[in-house]
């Protein structure tokens, strides 16, 4: 297939979903197909070897995205115009009035891949930007030919407005997997090898409970005094002012293979969520790459995958009840010490579900359907 991919960012800007496209690009590539990236203008970026990659709009100046139908009739005929969609990838709070037009006049059947859909009703600001977010959202549902979700609890939204086929493809890993053991990391990182080292990564979103990490990471220590934490990312400033006296390390922004490299260290990943754990969040994903036990927490909207896995190298408690993850924090610590390979289980389910090569066979398999089912043309023309 010749597949056209849109996203609003691409390395090296700093963005998940760019780093995801980039992976996605790669994965696809890989699989003889003929892959195009249309994206943002940005300096220096790289050309990778097997995908083409073109520059034709600002996201800061939405009516740029005019360019782009003519960009796509340049580059040739294509199958196939993936959109990763998150609205603020496209616009100023998630405004973008020159996307669906720019997409319809390309005239190359639609495929959504929705990152986000659209805001929550609350906070206020949230309440005003669903005012053109969720119309935005409907048009561009009813303009796919067929749509992906990267959690489960997104498919009755987008069914809402169409009829056409939805299907839930998790993200994977931004990252490399480091095939350093445990020992060698920790002794490339200068780290004691008989710490309890407890993992954080990600972005300071308010989405994650810095203060539970925190309040776990001291009721670990006081029973094993060895405790470290490892942060990766923006989250470990919020997380230094709630660890009481528990030593940390942090990593504000590194490469991803620094990364991998300090995922491979850690013994027990916290990750405790206001809206629980689904298959959307790369940290965990990395996580589960990397081999490592994790303690989050659940909603019912949880994607079932997870909600319903029985392992003892994953602990989900409620997102309402802090006492209830401090106590599977500090059982999965114990649980970690006592089996150095606990989280075998987490890499498997990684390379069954999220590795990239998985996640692209299962896109192509279902975009091959869509093809060969009637009606191919999106629903507006």
């Amino acid at each position: 297939m010749r597949i056209a991919l849109l996203s609003g960012a691409f390395p090296p800007q700093f963005d998940g979903i760019g780093d995801y496209s980039w992976w996605f690009s790669q994965a696809l590539a890989k699989l003889g197909h003929q892959l195009t990236v249309f994206t943002s203008f940005a300096e220096d970026r790289p050309k990778p070897v097997n995908v083409d990659v073109v520059c034709c709009f600002d996201p800061l100046q939405p009516q740029t995205m005019s360019a782009l139908p003519e960009a796509i009739r340049k580059a040739g005929r294509f199958d196939w115009l993936v959109v990763q969609y998150n609205p603020f990838s496209f616009g100023h709070r998630g405004l973008a009035p020159k996307l669906l037009p720019a997409l319809q006049e390309a005239a190359v059947p639609i495929v959504l891949n929705f990152h986000e859909t659209y805001v929550p009703l609350w906070p206020w600001r949230y309440t005003v930007m669903r005012l053109w977010q969720y119309p935005q959202f409907a048009f561009l549902v009813r303009a796919g030919r067929c749509h992906f979700v990267s959690t489960e609890r997104w498919i009755p939204q987008v069914r809402r407005w169409t009829k056409k086929p939805c299907f839930a493809l998790p993200v994977g890993p931004n990252l490399p997997r480091c095939e350093l053991t445990k020992t060698e990391a920790r002794a490339k990182l200068g780290l004691p090898a008989d710490a309890l080292i407890l993992g954080v990564f990600g972005f300071s979103h308010g989405s994650k409970l810095t203060e539970w990490v925190g309040a776990a990471a001291k009721r670990i220590h006081a029973r094993y005094p060895q405790t470290r934490i490892l942060s990766v990312g923006q989250i470990g400033d919020k997380l230094d002012a709630v660890r009481g006296q528990v030593p940390i390390d942090r990593c504000p922004s590194l490469p991803g293979a620094e990364v991998s490299v300090r995922l491979r260290a850690m013994d027990l990943f916290l990750a405790p969520l206001t809206d629980g754990i689904s298959t959307r969040r790369g940290s965990i994903i990395a996580a589960f790459q990397h081999g490592l036990p994790v303690c989050s927490t659940v909603r019912p909207h949880s994607d079932r995958l997870l909600r319903d896995l029985s392992s003892p190298a994953l602990l989900l408690t409620s997102a309402d009840d802090e006492s209830r993850f401090l106590e599977a924090a500090e059982e999965m610590a114990k649980r970690s010490l006592l089996n150095p390979n606990l989280g075998a289980d987490m890499a498997k389910l990684h390379d069954q579900h999220f590795a990239w090569p998985v996640l692209a066979q299962r896109f192509i398999a279902t975009l091959q359907e869509a093809e060969n089912s009637p009606n191919k043309r999106p629903e507006n023309e």
